[in-house]
Parts: C-alpha cells; structure tokens; sequence
C-alpha cells in the first residue's frame, strides 16, 4: 500500500472493511447510548434520533464527553512519524516499533475509521466514544458497517487515553488497536494535514539542482518535475515493495503512467537511481544517475 491507501479505503464498501476483525464483543450499551443508558448527543452515534435532526448542546454532564467529531483526523504512530522526520526514509522508518496511520473521516452521518500498516487496511465504522473506567480513558464502540440499527451485540471496542489541550482538541492519544499493535498501546500524534502531503515534505518536497544545473523538483501536492519529464508522484510506504525508498506514478492521479523511482540521502545531498525488476521487491541500481543539491 502506497500513501494513497488511506483514501482509497475510505470509499470501499463497509462490507470488505473488517474481514481480519477478531475482539471480543463484551456486553455493553447499545450503540447511540452513554454507559449509563442516556442517549448521546452526537448526531452520527444517536441511532435513535430523527435524520436531519439538529445537534443538542452539550449538557453540564456531557463537558467532558468525547464524540467521534473530535478524533477526525489522520493520526500516525509517534515512533514512526520521528524515525521519517529524521531519516527521511520510509523503509529506515517502517523498522519503528510500529508503522501504522489511522484516518476517521466523516461521511454524511458516518465515520469510517480506517487503520493501515501501509501494507493492507482495516475498515469499520465509528459509531461511538464511550468513557471507561479510568479519568482520560475512552473505547471507540466499532463495528462493521454503518447502515441502519447497530445494536450492542454488533460492537467491538478499541481502548484508548488522551487529554485535550487548553484549546480543547486531542493532539496525541494512545490507542490499543487489534489489527497491527496487537492491543499494545500505541502513541499516535494527529496531523494537521493529509498523510500524503506530510509524507511528501518530510521525505523529498523542494527544489534541486543536479552538478550540470539542471533543475528538478518535487512538489509537497505531488508534482514531480525533471530536465526531461513530468509526473505526478507519490512516496512508496509498503517496505516490501522495495529494498530502496522508490517514488511511483500516482496511482489515482497518473492511473496510466508507470514511473518508478529510487532515492536516497547522503547527508544534504538526494539521491536518485534506476529502479529495474517486475516483481517485488523491487532494487534500485547501485549507482545514482542524479546527485541533487537544494536550490
């Protein structure tokens, strides 16, 4: 899976989402209830209320309840986001403790919650937070699909802690998910924009001269351009695909084009090469044809 997996998946059918979905499903609340039975407020979780219905003010009791609305967003593994910020590598970076991403996007009344391993992608339905036990300590009530009546029996729950900040959002949390993690709590941090974009200004995005001064460069929305041609890029995440960190044709911007890629950095000095194979893993030639410098 290349960055965009995570769009892709978004937009599959809820029925090919959570195939590899094993939890338990304790007894618990329907979905739509506080765990003291009283509906919520939010107008995806409320199985009960009116379509269209306009959101209720939070009650003094609600303050502090957490609601699917505000965990959207991208979030990726703390430990994974650090290695690639400092090596910027994805292959160096996917030997973190864990290198997973998860997007929780609305959808009309849904939230598809989607969680990746940039190799495959698990897909369920966000239908409620609910407080645990513990001050700061919340389970996302999940199941399969989204479409009508989700009751209790239909539920799994991923655990999580996290504060807000003073401007009231969650920026961190840490999240015990099933799939990758293996329940094993796991610190993610929120991005303030699509994983793609980071990815792309963290590994490669800039501008760049090679030693004849020819100008190439690579854009943070994608845009890849060379002396001798143009392309529309993305950064390969899927460490099996390749033993280099490879740049590919965009799969659903470029769905024709069939650029491959290999970078590497020495020092402040990028790197490009051949990419040569049909299968993967790919491998990259052992010499560079371009060594680029920023401009």
């Amino acid at each position: 899976m290349i960055v965009r997996g995570l769009a892709v998946a978004l937009v599959l059918g809820m029925s090919m989402a959570a195939s590899a979905w094993g939890q338990d499903k304790p007894a618990a609340p329907a979905a739509g209830a506080t765990q003291d039975g009283a509906p919520t407020t939010d107008g995806n979780s409320g199985k009960g209320q009116k379509a269209g219905k306009e959101e209720k003010a939070r009650s003094p009791k609600q303050i502090d309840r957490v609601f699917p609305r505000d965990l959207e967003g991208t979030w990726i593994a703390a430990s994974y986001r650090d290695k690639l910020a400092r090596t910027r590598s994805p292959r160096a970076a996917a030997s973190a403790n864990v290198a997973t991403a998860i997007k929780i996007q609305r959808d009309n009344r849904t939230y598809p919650m989607l969680i990746t391993n940039f190799q495959r992608a698990v897909l369920v339905a966000l239908i409620d937070v609910q407080p645990d036990r513990k001050p700061q300590s919340y389970r996302l009530a999940v199941a399969k699909e989204d479409s009508g009546v989700v009751y209790a029996s239909d539920l799994s729950y991923i655990y999580f802690r996290g504060e807000r900040g003073k401007e009231g959002i969650f920026k961190s949390v840490s999240i015990a998910e099933p799939h990758f993690s293996k329940r094993k709590s796991v610190t993610y941090t929120r991005l303030d924009g699509d994983l793609e974009a980071y990815v792309n200004r963290t590994v490669i995005a800039g501008k760049y001269t090679d030693a004849q001064g020819r100008a190439y460069e690579f854009s943070e929305t994608g845009e890849a351009v060379l002396p001798d041609r143009k392309f529309i890029y993305e950064v390969n995440l899927d460490a099996s695909a390749a033993r280099c960190d490879m740049l590919v044709s965009h799969g659903e911007r470029e769905a024709d084009g069939k650029e491959r890629i290999g970078f590497a950095w020495k020092g402040e000095t990028l790197q490009l090469f051949q990419v040569t194979g049909s299968k993967a893993p790919l491998t990259c030639a052992g010499t560079p044809f371009a060594l680029l410098e920023r401009s």
